[in-house]
C-alpha cells in the first residue's frame, strides 16, 4: 500500500551514503511513497556527509541529519569492550540494529507523523495470517536477516525492505544508473564499521586496559605456549598462536584462569548451545526442529529446542556444530523465516548427556 486515504504513505528512509540505502530509496519514490531521508550521524566522515548530500540531492528529497553518537557509545560501544574483558565474542552489529539504529528510526518516523521506516537492509517480512514475519532475503549471500533478529515482532508492520527481493549486482546497476560515479570506489562495509581492519585487539586494549599473557594449553592440560592476551583471540581461530605441531584451533577461552585452550579441528565441534535475552518471532516449544545459525553468514545446521523460556532456551544439534563463540548469536530459522535468537552464553560438547562446556 502506498497510499493513506488521500495522500502518499510516508516513509522514513535511513540513508547511510552507501548504494544500497541511496537505491532503496529510489525505488519507494518510484513505488509513490512519500520519502524522507535521515542520516544517522555515529562516526560519519566528512565524505560520506558529502555523498549522502549528493544522494539526497538527486532524488530530490528532504534529509535530516540525527546525532546518535552518544546512543551508540552507551548501547554498543562500552558493552562491546565490556564483553570483551569477560572473555566473550560479541556481534556489536547485531545490538547496533535493534538499539541504535532501528530505534532512532521508528522514533523519528513517530516525530514525523510518518507510518513507515525503510533501509537498504538485504532481507524480507513476509505478511501472513499471523502478521508479518522476518525472512531471509532472495540474494542468499549477502541476506543479513542474522542480523536483524533482534528487532521486535510487532515493529515488523512498519519496516520496509525494498532490496529483500533483488541481487547485489542488480543493485549496484541500478545505483550506478541512478548515481552516475558516485559509488565508484566506495567499499563496502562489511567488517565492524568502527574500528580499521586488522585492530581490533589494539583497539579493545586501548578501551579496556592491557590484557595479561597466560598459558596456552591442550584439552588435557599440558602447556605448548604463551598466548599475548585473551583478547587477540576467539574459538574457532587457527592462526595468531604459532605454536608447534599444528594446526591449533582456540577451543575455549578460560578467563579466571586466563588460559587459552586449543584443539584439533574436530575439537570445536559441539552438540548443545545454550542462549540467554532470547527474541521470538514464533511459539517456541520443547521437540521443536528448525535450523540455526551461530555465525553471520554460517551455514544453517538442524537443531531441537530442548527447552524455551522468557530468560534463554538450549538447542541440540544432532549433527554437531562448529566453532561456537560465547557472546555471538545463535538465530533460528522455520524454512526462510526468522523463528527467533538470542545471545550464545556456553556449548557443550558430546551427546544428550553433555559435558566439557566451552565458556
Amino acid at each position: 500500500m502506498t497510499w493513506s486515504g488521500d495522500r502518499p504513505v510516508k516513509v522514513v528512509v535511513g540513508i547511510s551514503g552507501g548504494v544500497d540505502s541511496a537505491v532503496a530509496a529510489a525505488l519507494l519514490l518510484d513505488r509513490g511513497f512519500e520519502v524522507i531521508g535521515v542520516h544517522l550521524r555515529i562516526h560519519s566522515s566528512p565524505e560520506v556527509r558529502k555523498r549522502v548530500e549528493r544522494i539526497v540531492a538527486a532524488l530530490g528529497i528532504d534529509c535530516r541529519s540525527l546525532e546518535v553518537g552518544g546512543l551508540f557509545r552507551r548501547k554498543v560501544l562500552l558493552p562491546f569492550f565490556d564483553d570483551h574483558r569477560k572473555g566473550l565474542t560479541p556481534n556489536p552489529c547485531v545490538i547496533c540494529n535493534e538499539e541504535v539504529k532501528f530505534a532512532s528510526l521508528l522514533s523519528t518516523a513517530r516525530r514525523m507523523g510518518a507510518e513507515m521506516i525503510a533501509t537498504g537492509h538485504y532481507a524480507r517480512i513476509h505478511m501472513g495470517p499471523g502478521g508479518p514475519a522476518l525472512g531471509r532475503c532472495f540474494d542468499r549471500y549477502k541476506d543479513q536477516s542474522y542480523m536483524l533478529y533482534r528487532l521486535r515482532p510487532q515493529s515488523l508492520v512498519n519496516i520496509l525492505f525494498p532490496l529483500g527481493g533483488m541481487t547485489k549486482g542488480a543493485v549496484r546497476e541500478l545505483g550506478e544508473r541512478r548515481f552516475p560515479g558516485l559509488f565508484q570506489g566506495v567499499a563496502e562495509s562489511n567488517d565492524i564499521c568502527f574500528i580499521p581492519r586488522g585492530e581490533l585487539a589494539d583497539a579493545v586494549e586501548r578501551a579496556a586496559g592491557p590484557f595479561p599473557s597466560g598459558r596456552v594449553v591442550n584439552l588435557n592440560g599440558v602447556v605448548l605456549g604463551i598466548h599475548k592476551g585473551l583478547n587477540r583471540f576467539t574459538v574457532g581461530q587457527r592462526k595468531g598462536h604459532s605454536l608447534p605441531g599444528g594446526p591449533w584451533f582456540v577451543v575455549e577461552k578460560r578467563v579466571k584462569e586466563n588460559e587459552l585452550v586449543v584443539g584439533r579441528k574436530q575439537d570445536l565441534v559441539v552438540g548443545r548451545v545454550t542462549c540467554g535475552d532470547p527474541v521470538w518471532h514464533g511459539e517456541p516449544a520443547s521437540g521443536l526442529i528448525l535450523e540455526g545459525c551461530t555465525r553471520y553468514r554460517g551455514r544453517p545446521s538442524p537443531c531441537i529446542i530442548e527447552c524455551a523460556d522468557a530468560r534463554g532456551f538450549t538447542c541440540r544439534f544432532p549433527e554437531g556444530v562448529s566453532g561456537v563463540a560465547p557472546g555471538q548469536s545463535l538465530v533460528l530459522y522455520y524454512n526462510d523465516r526468522v523463528f527467533g535468537g538470542g545471545i550464545i552464553k556456553t556449548a557443550e560438547k558430546g551427546g544428550p548427556s553433555g559435558h566439557e562446556e566451552h565458556r
